[in-house]
């Protein structure tokens, strides 16, 4: 094989991997509540959020929350938490929804607007994983949400669906929004 394509597949292997998405110093100087990522066709944009409002009265409370939203139909908009449920857990454990009520919210209002559980991955260059960061940690360089695509499939949003799936279950930083002064 020449030299050539050896480093040609390389590169498309780590392009694949998502190990040349953002600079190293970009997301460590961003704190987890701050940042932002996109998926691999840029059609989706997860985005921390600064505040954790625990608006669904969650015990324990969520140490990070986020929006996913459709950057062709910015309507279309779901919302997650992740939750460290004990000390002993090595790993947390999100939540993503849509249309849920607001403060005070049933178990059966949840398991209705509830589209995946599961634990969320930070992943890192050669796509080794840890447990996502809590907020006042410096941002992930990947998140995974294992199995997403299946949950989203699965779930009716009527004509709310925007007309591009989204395809990838990874988002890669992109930036990180600014501090409120």
């Amino acid at each position: 094989m020449s030299c050539y394509r050896r480093i040609s597949k390389t590169l498309s292997v780590m392009l694949l991997a998502g190990i040349v998405a953002a600079p190293t110093s970009a997301f460590a100087a961003c704190m987890q509540n701050r940042a932002v990522y996109t998926d691999r066709d840029d059609n989706y944009t997860l985005t921390f959020r600064p505040e954790e409002s625990n608006d669904l009265q969650f015990s324990p409370a969520p140490t990070n929350e986020f929006t996913i939203v459709s950057n062709e139909k910015p309507d279309f908009k779901l919302t997650g938490l992740v939750v460290w449920p004990e000390e002993a857990v090595k790993r947390p454990l999100a939540m993503i929804m849509y249309n849920c009520g607001d403060a005070g919210a049933s178990s059966e209002d949840l398991e209705d607007c509830s589209i995946w559980q599961g634990v969320v991955y930070a992943l890192k260059e050669a796509a080794e994983a840890e447990p996502l960061p809590k907020a006042e940690e410096p941002a992930a360089q990947t998140v995974l949400f294992p199995d997403l695509l299946g949950a989203l499939d699965a779930y009716d949003f009527g004509e709310a669906k925007p007309a591009e799936p989204l395809t990838w279950e990874a988002f890669r930083f992109k930036t990180c929004t600014q501090e409120a002064e």
